[in-house]
Order: C-alpha cells, then sequence, then structure tokens
C-alpha cells in the first residue's frame, strides 16, 4: 500500500507514482493504466487530485485520455518541446535561426554515418520520392513534405528514433513559423539541391554528401538571415 499522501506537492507526487508504476510493471505505448477509482484508493486521495495528476501527464505527452475507455500509455513523443519551442520562437524569432543551427549540426554530424549504412532499398525510396518531387514542383503545389520524407528516410538507416523525432520537431517548428520570407523556398533550388545529394549518396561519397547538405542548408540559412537580422 502506497503511504497517504498530504500536502501541497501532492499532484507531483501522485505524477511521481504513476510513472514509477509504469516503468516497474513494464508497460509499453497502448496499454492502459489502472481506473481512476483505483489509483484514488492505493494512494488515499480524492478524484480531483488523481484528474490534476494526470492532465499534467497528459501535458507532457507521458498517458492519453480516451472518453469512455480510461487511461492509456501514450507513444514516446517530443510534443512538449515543440510546444515550448512554438511559443518561443513566436515569442522571440532569433530563437528559430538557433534551431535551425541546431538542426544543421545534428545532420552535419550523422550523414556520413547514413550514408555508410543506407540500404539499397532505402536509395530506391529516394529515387522514387525525388521522381514523385518532381512532379509535384512541376504542378506548382507544395513540397515541403517531399523534403521531410527525404530527410527522415536517409536517416533511418541509422535506427535511431530519437534522431527522427528531433527531425519532426524542427519540421513541425518551421511549419508553425509565420514568417513568409522563409518558408518561400525556391522550389526549382530545392529540387536540385536533393537531386544533388541523392547523387553523392548512391555514389556512397560520404564527405560529397556532407559537403551538398551543408550547401542545400546556406539557401535557408541567407532567407533566415535575411528575414531574422541580427
Amino acid at each position: 500500500m502506497y503511504k497517504p499522501l498530504r500536502g501541497p506537492a501532492l499532484s507531483e507526487e501522485i505524477r511521481t507514482y504513476i510513472k514509477d508504476y509504469i516503468v516497474q510493471n513494464k508497460l509499453q505505448a497502448g496499454d492502459p493504466l489502472p481506473p481512476e477509482t483505483q489509483l484514488m484508493d492505493e494512494l488515499r486521495v480524492g478524484r480531483s487530485s488523481v484528474r490534476e495528476a494526470v492532465k499534467a501527464l497528459q501535458s507532457l505527452g507521458i498517458v492519453e485520455i480516451r472518453r469512455g475507455d480510461g487511461l492509456y500509455i501514450r507513444e514516446i513523443n517530443f510534443d512538449p518541446i515543440l510546444e515550448v519551442l512554438d511559443y518561443s520562437m513566436r515569442f522571440d524569432p532569433h530563437m528559430f535561426a538557433e534551431v535551425f543551427r541546431v538542426r544543421v549540426w545534428l545532420e552535419s554530424a550523422v550523414i556520413e554515418d547514413a550514408v555508410r549504412q543506407i540500404s539499397d532499398n532505402d536509395i530506391r525510396q529516394l529515387e522514387l520520392l525525388m521522381q514523385e518531387w518532381e512532379d509535384v514542383v512541376a504542378a506548382g503545389e507544395l513540397f515541403s513534405e517531399m523534403d521531410e520524407r527525404f530527410h527522415c528516410i536517409l536517416y533511418q538507416s541509422l535506427h535511431n528514433r530519437t534522431l527522427i523525432m528531433l527531425l519532426e520537431v524542427f519540421w513541425d517548428a518551421f511549419e508553425n513559423l509565420d514568417i513568409e520570407a522563409i518558408r518561400d523556398t525556391d522550389a526549382d533550388v530545392a529540387l536540385k539541391d536533393h537531386w544533388d545529394l541523392l547523387e553523392a549518396i548512391k555514389a556512397r561519397n560520404e564527405s560529397l554528401a556532407r559537403e551538398r547538405l551543408i550547401y542545400h542548408f546556406s539557401h535557408v540559412g541567407k532567407r533566415i538571415e535575411a528575414a531574422i537580422p541580427t
């Protein structure tokens, strides 16, 4: 039996109990958690205290409430980071330039490993994507999804979920940023940059791939510098 809880840190104690319960019972994403009534009995607290703690865990992306069905564990996610970044960049747009620089550093550091490990099947996926990208650009449609998919396919060979989730955070932050001068990418330039990058990847030329990745990022960096002067 868990000891009775008292005091102003009640919600935090309940959150800690629930997180410990998940870890100690080796629960996985999608698994159900005990119902409110069980938590109330075990912790000797009221319904409102349990609900306050659960809402806090929900905001952190740890659990999800399925109406009429109870409480479940969520997949690992970076939603809280994205929310903070989204607000911070709207509050201070200069932070977007910093976040972009972090992305450049990150991808520049891992692309050589990705080129070394990428499979023939992944390369084929990139080729098919680029052909689709050609059609999207020719039709005058938005292509940001193509760009995001290219980088995700490139790095999936590293089998690092954290890396992919961080990249998704960067992309979502970019999509949410309401600065048209940054979002107004030259479609032909972006397309050519990625074709050139793909050629280096196909040749398994790690240093050339890194060089072309940085060159591609330089175009984005110039738009950011023009739109958000230091």
